[in-house]
């Protein structure tokens, strides 16, 4: 092996180094961009889970309580909202007990309630029943939500809404 093809040898392996010290780099740079990303994306989704939860339990515990006052489940979203907006005083009040909350800051999970009027007109839909006697069902028009909480407040609608059938006189 002579000089010059040492020299070569040497550029060479001087140019795999640095492709590999560059593509060290890069890889690490988009690792790091991915995580970042990553990491963003979820607190944001966790975060817009969090409000959609409140708005469900809010909704759950409203349409709670205008069976309440009413004995009888709410057929359509206009009467439902005027019937909340007119009586706040029966959101606040205990409920019997049952496999539901038996009070607002339990259905709250001790997080602070929200507009009902703008919580079914924004994130959360809500399936009026045509009869009184049914159980509206609540979604969440494609956003996100915790763990089970759709299920839950549901759940709550549909043993409260249970109990009163079982409840009335014959």
């Amino acid at each position: 092996m002579n000089n010059a093809e040492s020299a070569a040898a040497a550029a060479d392996m001087k140019k795999q180094i640095l492709f590999r010290r560059w593509f060290a780099v890069l890889f690490l740079s988009l690792a790091v961009g991915a995580f970042y990303f990553g990491w963003f994306v979820t607190r944001n989704v966790r975060a817009d889970a969090k409000q959609t939860d409140i708005q469900l339990r809010s909704v759950a515990w409203a349409i709670l309580s205008y069976s309440a006052v009413n004995n009888v489940m709410p057929t359509s979203q206009e009467a439902f909202v005027q019937f909340i907006s007119t009586h706040p005083q029966c959101l606040t009040a205990p409920r019997r007990a049952g496999e539901w909350p038996a009070t607002q800051e339990a259905a709250q999970a001790s997080v602070a309630p929200t507009d009902i009027s703008a919580a079914v007109t924004g994130r959360i839909e809500v399936i009026w029943p045509p009869t009184g006697n049914l159980t509206p069902v609540l979604q969440v028009r494609g956003r996100p939500s915790g763990m089970g909480t759709i299920e839950q407040v549901n759940g709550w609608l549909q043993n409260w809404n249970h109990d009163a059938a079982v409840a009335a006189p014959k």
